[in-house]
């Protein structure tokens, strides 16, 4: 089904823009065609739909939004007659998955309402484990985390719906919850990461009683999912502002209590060998300025678009740690993996990351001049990890203040063994074998003798 078709099937739906008064708030060329259709078929099936969330702030901010996601008062089961090209996924909450040609995914919601609220008696314990309570939309507006988050779009009236206060806070750059933050933190304390997130990639400030709920609730975010929270940590060092958002994360708590093997090195005495003049493990402050360089270039190279894999990411977070423990008399190795085992509990991080992370660490120095002269040159080359070493040794010169002119020889070096040097760019699909080869079966065996008889013949 191509989109041609798709809106000719719609047709009765289709609203045209004469029919808007006045001037749309949010142009329409400036919206995704795929989702604008998905509101126009859902509004011409008899339901409600609008654009939301992301997307709606995205754009009343002049930027353009990774996706497009619809809420409306179809039910899930209802979204999925309405569309062939859709699946439900989901656990929590079911979600339709609205397919279109490019691998494009309309995500789309039906209204919900916060369980607290509907309830007739507040719970002891706030954290919400079951949403499924639908609602309309203002209740769905009210059961989001943030303000700038629960706006909606009207593409046929070209209107936004704004129940909780969320474009004045976008105009003033400001970060706030919606409701009161002490329980809105309580019933989901990853919201506590989000406003992190979303301070971080809009350069907005945190509302102050927002600011001070993240604080007191901060040892809250052990309780969550840690596949939730492992999401939302990774999405913090790729967003190109991993800086800012590692900085808020130790002012509000959350690296005391999700990384208090990182947070302890970072402000720790080391102890160094005598005469030692080891400047990382003697001074706390060429450590900090050290790690905030670290993660400026991880900025840098995420600002680029390359795709930087969750190991590298958390590679170059842990690096200056590693290093200073390197130069001290403690053993850096037991405390890698000691950090990899209870981030496996907190953070769920795999253990294909633990593993490469691990050997990450220890590569950088593999990557020294005297290396390239070496036959062990060639070896390290044809390594799977190669590219990603590259990059954290990239990071690891960045962040000191070092030439990059080796890094060019091993590029070179690369190119003339064949070897992949360069990192790939986000969203590109990386090639993944669909069908395994078939072994031959005696009735494939019976053919080919069959084959050759016929040939001596």
């Amino acid at each position: 089904m191509n989109q041609g078709d798709n809106f000719d099937q719609a047709g009765e739906g289709m609203v045209p823009e004469a029919a808007i008064i006045g001037e749309p708030e949010i142009p329409l060329a400036s919206i995704d065609l795929n989702a604008l259709w998905v509101v126009r078929r859902l509004r011409a099936k008899g339901f409600e739909a609008y654009l939301t969330g992301g997307c709606v702030r995205d754009l009343l901010l002049a930027k353009s939004p990774k996706d497009f996601d619809v809420a409306t008062n179809a039910k899930p089961e209802e979204i999925k007659h309405v569309f062939r090209n859709c699946r439900l996924i989901g656990r929590r909450f079911l979600l339709a998955h609205i397919f279109f040609p490019g691998g494009k995914i309309i995500e789309t919601a039906t209204f919900r309402a916060n369980p607290t609220d509907v309830a007739e008696d507040l719970p002891e314990d706030l954290l919400v484990t079951h949403d499924n309570v639908f609602g309309n939309i203002e209740e769905d507006a009210r059961r989001r985390d943030l303000t700038i988050n629960g706006l909606f779009y009207d593409p046929v009236s070209g209107k936004v719906l704004d129940f909780v206060g969320g474009r004045d806070d976008l105009k003033a750059g400001i970060v706030r919850t919606i409701g009161d933050p002490d329980i809105r933190f309580q019933e989901d304390p990853v919201r506590i990461l989000r406003a992190i997130k979303f301070a971080s990639r809009l350069k907005f400030n945190v509302e102050e009683n927002t600011l001070s709920a993240m604080q007191k609730h901060a040892g809250e975010i052990a309780r969550c999912a840690p596949a939730r929270v492992q999401e939302e940590l990774t999405r913090l060092l790729s967003s190109g502002h991993s800086e800012f958002a590692m900085q808020m994360c130790r002012q509000v708590g959350i690296l005391d209590v999700l990384m208090p093997e990182l947070a302890e090195v970072l402000k720790a005495e080391l102890p160094v060998e005598e005469g030692g003049t080891h400047l990382l493990a003697s001074s706390i402050e060429e450590r900090e300025k050290y790690w905030l360089a670290t993660l400026r270039a991880l900025d840098a190279v995420s600002e680029r678009k390359a795709d930087v894999a969750t190991s590298v990411a958390f590679a170059a977070l842990l690096l200056p740690a590693y290093e200073a423990l390197e130069q001290s008399t403690q053993n850096e190795r037991n405390w890698i993996d000691r950090l990899c085992v209870n981030w496996a509990d907190r953070i769920r991080l795999a253990r294909h990351d633990q593993d490469r992370i691990r050997l990450l660490l220890s590569a950088i120095p593999l990557f020294s001049p005297a290396k390239l002269q070496q036959k062990s040159a060639h070896y390290i080359l044809r390594k799977p990890w190669f590219r990603e070493a590259l990059l954290l040794y990239i990071l690891h010169l960045t962040a000191r203040g070092e030439s990059l002119t080796d890094v060019g020889r091993w590029k070179a070096l690369a190119h003339a063994d064949g070897k992949p040097y360069k990192q790939d760019r986000v969203g590109t699909r990386k090639f993944k074998p669909r069908f395994r080869r078939r072994r031959s079966g005696p009735r494939d065996r019976d053919q080919r003798d069959r084959g050759k008889v016929a040939e001596q013949v």
